[in-house]
């Protein structure tokens, strides 16, 4: 009779103990949605970004949640990189009113033909790599920033502005070879501009072509003819590659400079040996030695997941370019929008901006310190951007970060 007694107090006080305290499994999650390109010839990046952000939702579930809530990634959508498709996408997004957070998608085309409803709706978005500058900032950085959008990505103007100091330092005649689209144009305007602000004596010289093009030989000629001495590519993986195996054709061997878009997994996979020597600028946190704290947990606990993957590089003490800048961004939104969220109390969109706009040496993977204020929406500066070389070791060729 004892033990039962005994059973049953201890059974009430045990329930007693659970009706004080709110039960996690019965509260709401917290709901994230994100569009990107999953499948298709630009995937390195939709997927990256799914990494990351998945990597970041796993990290917070283990330490509780956000305020005693369980995260979720409620939707994750493959527009291809397709801007249709990602409007469909983002649409879908905004219609299910239990998504409190949004991961932008990959690449200024999608992200532009979104934002507007993004920014009409008010819920806040993080982008993790779109460059465009008019996605945070439509009427120029002199004016106020969309109020929900924030970015994460290394921009046209912290990249063109680094780009543009490292080849007017070293180069008269410089060759810019960018694609017909918004990120290309931009970036090259803007690279141009910064190396003339350096060295106005710098002769640039710009050839567009169109993304996914079979040959870029006409565009290298007229290059190769006006006598330029080093050739930045402005494009994707894919289509730098391409564009390698035509210099090398043409014996062009002149220096190669990529941007942080065009050194990703599919321009080492496709260009092989001929890539060893590009360089590209990104950011600095995994090319320091040693590697930030925060970068370092990031990087192993993504290595414990995927191993050294395409997106990691085959190189473990030097993750890839990818890495950084599209797992590392990707994984760094997440925690911008969730701690946002933690420090207002609440999901409600205009808390949250309010909080996300009071972030202040939030660590980062990719950067390693986030801040924003009302009229600052963009973490990355061109100091944290460093110049990097790719380089065979190993029968692997894997980035090592130059000094300068």
């Amino acid at each position: 009779m004892t033990t039962i007694r005994t059973t049953f107090a201890l059974t009430a006080c045990a329930a007693a103990l659970l009706a004080s305290q709110p039960a996690l499994a019965q509260q709401p999650p917290i709901k994230l949605g994100l569009t990107a390109a999953l499948t298709g010839p630009f995937n390195e990046f939709g997927e990256g970004i799914r990494r990351g952000a998945t990597l970041a939702v796993e990290e917070w579930n283990r330490k509780g949640g956000v305020n005693g809530r369980k995260v979720e990634l409620a939707e994750v959508l493959d527009d291809q990189l397709v801007p249709d498709r990602a409007v469909q996408n983002m649409r879908r997004i905004l219609d299910n009113k239990e998504i409190v957070g949004i991961i932008a998608p990959a690449g200024s085309g999608p992200v532009l033909a979104t934002v507007d409803m993004v920014e009409a709706d008010g819920r806040p978005m993080c982008n993790p790599m779109a460059q465009s500058p008019t996605i945070t900032y439509p009427k120029g950085t002199a004016q106020p920033p969309r109020k929900n959008v924030f970015s994460m990505a290394i921009t046209n103007a912290a990249e063109s502005r680094r780009l543009g100091e490292v080849l007017a330092r070293s180069y008269k005649n410089v060759g810019i070879l960018h694609e017909s689209t918004a990120y290309g144009t931009t970036g090259a305007e803007l690279v141009k501009k910064a190396v003339n602000e350096v060295k106005a004596d710098v002769k640039v010289n710009t050839e567009s072509y169109n993304q996914r093009a079979q040959d870029m030989t006409a565009q290298i000629v007229r290059l190769q003819r006006a006598g330029v001495d080093s050739v930045l590519v402005i494009g994707l993986g894919a289509d730098f590659a391409l564009i390698r195996k035509n210099m090398s054709r043409l014996n062009m061997n002149v220096p190669i400079y990529g941007t942080n878009g065009a050194a990703t997994p599919p321009y080492i996979e496709g260009a092989g040996d001929l890539a060893t020597g590009t360089r590209s600028v990104s950011t600095l946190t995994f090319g320091h030695r040693p590697m930030p704290e925060t970068s370092r947990r990031f990087v192993d606990a993504y290595r414990a997941s995927h191993g050294t993957d395409r997106w990691y590089g085959p190189d473990a003490a030097n993750p890839s370019i990818s890495m950084a800048s599209v797992v590392g961004t990707s994984y760094d939104c997440v925690n911008v929008l969730l701690d946002g969220m933690r420090r207002a109390g609440s999901t409600e969109a205009a808390a949250v901006v309010r909080a996300i706009e009071q972030t202040k040496d939030l660590p980062g993977a990719s950067i390693g310190a986030i801040n924003f204020s009302a009229t600052q929406h963009e973490a990355l500066r061109p100091q944290d951007l460093g110049l990097f070389q790719m380089v065979k070791r190993n029968d692997r060729v894997v980035l090592e970060l130059v000094k300068e």
